[in-house]
């Protein structure tokens, strides 16, 4: 058998954390581990400070454009924001599928 599904009864299903973690609360630690200003960083990024507390509590999500700005402010890639915004989703809906079988 293949290490990266179990067998649930007659089903196989693939294994993946069902922790999603929200890129946000990523960001909020790394600007925190930086002693940065969150208005100073939101200012800087183009967002209003409010935003960027959404943002921390997952109320919104880190699209292409923030990404890049993101990777220009703490030289971390824009691949890596956006790749844990779609881990952040794919663990969300692949969620709301178990839950809904």
């Amino acid at each position: 058998m293949n290490n990266s599904h179990i067998v649930l009864g007659n089903r196989r299903l693939p294994i993946y954390s069902k922790i999603a973690t929200h890129p946000g609360e990523v960001l909020k630690d790394e600007i925190e581990a930086r002693n940065l200003v969150k208005s100073a960083v939101a200012s800087s990024i183009g967002i209003l400070p409010g935003h960027l507390s959404e943002l921390f509590k997952s109320k919104r999500n880190i699209s292409a454009s923030l990404a890049l700005k993101l990777e220009d402010l703490l030289r971390i890639s824009a691949e890596t924001w956006l790749t844990l915004q779609n881990r952040y989703d794919l663990t969300m809906i692949k969620n709301e599928k178990l839950a809904a079988a």
